[in-house]
């Protein structure tokens, strides 16, 4: 039973993300649900708790999902998505242990999947949905390195646009290299580029960690775009792999 669940919020996971919003201005705007008998008053959050808003009972994750009282609330985009996994931000964004965030993304999805909101109002439901695809988006930007950074830069005002160039003239250079060799290249020829660009990504994704700690944007962004082109080497390998 908990394996298909676990199958089909990973898999919702992977296909969607939120777009960010990076304003600075906060809101909040109160909803009322009709057709709740408790006819409680939900609102967009812009700050999480540990207690339920509406009945005061300890909630079991960062998100403002109650089954207790059946309280649920929209997430605001100024909250990170860090924060909506129950994860540190400070002092390094970057720094993300996988297990305790798929741990994390597991006990979210089980609080607010439109599954276990199926025989609430429709309303309830509606908003359900909006913080499951909250959840899938956070889940999506943190577990993998590319994505994570460009959420942080994102969130610190820089974005990796798709024609940002590569300065670094070598690497460049190695990088064509390489490409003409996985068209042309044996097996054990694609195995060897493999690691080698496994162990180029490895040293970037150092680099991304310590410019980040030291909130060094310009070449936390230089180091981003770099990882951006080595990830479209180990896409091709892999492509070319699966050819073989």
């Amino acid at each position: 039973m908990f394996r298909p669940f676990l199958v089909r919020v990973v898999a919702a996971a992977q296909a969607t993300h939120r777009p960010l919003a990076l304003s600075n201005g906060y809101y909040t705007r109160a909803f009322t649900d009709k057709a709740s008998s408790s006819s409680s008053r939900h609102s967009v959050v812009t700050s999480l708790t540990k207690t339920c808003p509406s009945c005061g009972t300890i909630l079991p994750t960062a998100l403002p999902a109650c089954r207790n009282c059946n309280y649920i609330a929209r997430i605001h985009d100024s909250i990170s998505y860090h924060d909506i996994l129950g994860l540190p931000y400070e002092p390094n964004p970057f720094v993300v242990d996988a297990a305790l965030l798929k741990r994390r993304f597991i006990e979210a999805q089980r609080v607010s999947h439109p599954d276990a909101w199926a025989t609430k109002s429709e309303f309830q439901r509606d908003i359900a949905l909006h913080v499951s695809n909250t959840v899938n988006a956070a889940y999506k930007a943190l577990s993998s390195p590319l994505h994570r950074i460009e959420y942080i830069l994102e969130r610190n005002g820089l974005m990796i646009e798709e024609a940002d160039p590569l300065e670094d003239i070598e690497l460049i250079s190695e990088i064509m290299e390489v490409r003409e060799e996985i068209e042309a290249g044996d097996l054990e020829r694609i195995r060897t580029l493999e690691v080698d660009n496994d162990n180029k990504i490895s040293e970037v994704v150092s680099a991304v960690t310590k410019f980040v700690a030291q909130k060094n944007w310009q070449e936390t962004k230089v180091a981003a775009v770099r990882l951006k082109y080595l990830n479209g080497i180990a896409d091709a390998l892999k492509r070319r792999l699966d050819n073989m």
